[in-house]
């Protein structure tokens, strides 16, 4: 279907990093917004030891969590209260450790193109299976409805507006995530999937592994054996537990519930193809 949306913009001039990466790879940014938020969640420490390309969806607490406490040898314990930054995740202050000069990305530090393609540092990157990415990314859309969470509101409104969305009979539902992917299928082919918010984009678009090159990809469904992995290879002690490393774990869903129509697992399987072949995951 043609949505009846206006275009998205892409106004801004971007930083010559920005630029150069679009030079460098011709047609494989939609636009100079979409390149600098790949650029932008690349996220490393002054030392370079490390860099990690977030991906929503894809236990990125545990891992940041982690990479803070193997970094300064201690275990992060700061909160942010919810009722003033408008957002609903409970660690929302682990995300906030580049505003303390803690981390930071290439832009920011305005870098040439060569220190983001040839890293000194090890690159890391975590991935979800795309079937349950999806579920779990339409029940946190569901949570800003229900804490109003401003800042999914523009996706809850055009939900609203071009699908039908009752947020307050449908949320949480198998009929609501219908929904929930038929606008993401409709958005993926008349603006193409770019143009989706970074905790459904697709995670091919987010790591781009041919550009960005991780030399450890640890899988969500197993994160104790991604942390083994990178403290042996950053040749650092594993913290003692890791129980409290993933604070913001999914509560339980049935997936059985809302992956069951086949006709819905097509749609995950056609917008999210590159997800399955390029990081091993099975269709059902």
């Amino acid at each position: 279907m043609n949505l009846p949306l206006f275009p998205p913009d892409d106004l801004f001039k971007p930083p010559p990093l920005v630029k150069a990466l679009q030079e460098a790879h011709p047609g494989r940014f939609a636009t100079a917004k979409a390149a600098r938020r790949y650029i932008s969640l690349i996220w490393f420490p002054p030392s370079r030891a490390w860099r990690y390309q977030l991906n929503g969806k894809s236990g990125n607490t545990f891992v940041l969590n982690l990479l803070f406490e193997l970094e300064y040898r201690v275990p992060f314990r700061c909160n942010a209260n919810p009722a003033e930054t408008g957002n609903q995740h409970p660690d929302f202050a682990l995300f906030s450790v580049p505003h303390a000069q803690l981390w930071s990305n290439s832009v920011k530090q305005e870098d040439d193109l060569d220190a983001v393609l040839d890293f000194p540092g090890l690159s890391l990157a975590t991935v979800r299976n795309p079937y349950t990415r999806l579920v779990s990314g339409f029940f946190y859309l569901c949570r800003s409805h229900e804490l109003s969470d401003r800042r999914f509101l523009p996706e809850r409104i055009r939900l609203n507006a071009l699908t039908g969305m009752d947020w307050d009979k449908e949320a949480n539902t198998p009929a609501g995530f219908e929904r929930f992917l038929n606008y993401i299928r409709d958005i993926s082919e008349n603006f193409g999937p770019e143009d989706l918010d970074a905790h459904w984009l697709p995670q091919a678009l987010h790591i781009r592994p041919d550009i960005y090159k991780p030399d450890l990809v640890g899988r969500t469904e197993d994160l104790p054996k991604f942390a083994k992995d990178l403290c042996k290879q950053l040749d650092r002690p594993q913290p003692k537990s890791l129980a409290g490393l993933r604070r913001n774990a999914s509560k339980r869903i049935d997936h059985d519930a809302f992956l069951s129509d086949p006709a819905l697992r097509r749609i995950i399987e056609e917008v999210y193809a590159s997800d399955f072949e390029l990081f091993d995951y099975p269709l059902i």
